[in-house]
């Protein structure tokens, strides 16, 4: 099995058409098939079914599109950190963290990197958890901070960061600042990042469990400067990571089993290409989620 015959498979599968992955990859439609048909006989297996519009996988080559992708996405990544390297003396790396985790671990991380001089490059992308972990899977960055993924994603690693806290939030003074029911909560008006953030999953499941409808909510933001503002000055409420209300105007509501010790995990591919960047960075990560997470 050669490394251009997996690029052709690739073409195909992302194409759906032999002739349109030919021109992309830019060989001839025959020589295409015939490096496909190379590979299938080297595996022992059908890749492709024909039909009337073009080809699709088989189960054996659903099986061997991801494989197939974390190889190239190492070749991606190998060719970038030759480039990098030839034209500088930092290493590169693409990190991804959910909106919580950018403005609570990454300013932090920034700064401990940046002591380090110009050992390395980051190129920070953020995201929600399915986009992260798709990119993740995809070679488009090298690690996601994130919760921790209810099941294990394909081709990927999942390790505990750290177990942070979720609260609800309110503005100093908020009428159930003192204490409240959940039924009181269902009733309030709520401030929350989109439904597919954990987060606001978690606190649609709590409500649920409890048989009553809510969060009412008033405004979906996943800009999270924005929604600690609008808590500090508004009687919305809000469900986030208690490390996000230090310094600023807010306090905790407290209420039975609305706190949700939340697991943050950093993912990343499986089969991967270690570089002194990467290394760097996961032992400064660790110093800092020892500072801000002791024991």
């Amino acid at each position: 099995m050669e490394f251009r015959q997996l690029q052709h498979f690739l073409a195909a599968a992302q194409h759906g058409s032999l002739h349109a992955a030919a021109d992309a990859v830019a060989i001839s439609q025959p020589a295409l098939t015939k490096s496909i048909r190379r590979l299938e006989t080297a595996l022992g297996v059908r890749l492709f079914e024909r039909h009337v519009r073009g080809v699709r996988l088989t189960v054996f080559g659903e099986a061997l599109l991801l494989h197939a992708r974390s190889l190239e996405a190492e070749r991606r990544h190998t060719d970038e950190t030759m480039r990098e390297l030839r034209s500088t003396t930092s290493g590169l790396v693409r990190l991804g963290a959910g909106p919580s985790m950018s403005a609570s671990l990454l300013p932090g991380l920034t700064a401990r990197l940046m002591e380090q001089g110009p050992a390395i490059r980051l190129h920070i992308r953020s995201g929600l958890n399915d986009s992260l972990l798709a990119a993740l899977q995809a070679g488009e960055i090298d690690f996601a901070i994130t919760g921790m993924p209810a099941d294990p994603v394909a081709g990927l690693v999942h390790r505990l960061l750290f177990t942070d806290t979720v609260v609800v939030a309110a503005r100093r003074g908020h009428r159930l600042a003192a204490g409240a029911t959940i039924a009181e909560l269902s009733h309030a008006r709520w401030i929350l990042p989109n439904r597919n953030v954990l987060t606001h999953a978690h606190l649609m499941k709590l409500f649920n469990e409890h048989g009553l409808n809510g969060p009412d909510i008033w405004v979906e933001t996943d800009f999270v400067p924005y929604l600690l503002d609008v808590i500090a000055h508004t009687d919305l409420l809000s469900y986030v990571p208690v490390q996000l209300m230090k310094d600023r105007n807010l306090d905790i509501v407290d209420a039975p089993g609305i706190t949700w010790r939340r697991p943050v995990s950093l993912s990343f591919r499986r089969r991967r290409t270690e570089t002194p960047a990467s290394r760097l960075l996961l032992s400064v990560l660790a110093e800092v989620v020892r500072e801000l997470h002791p024991g």
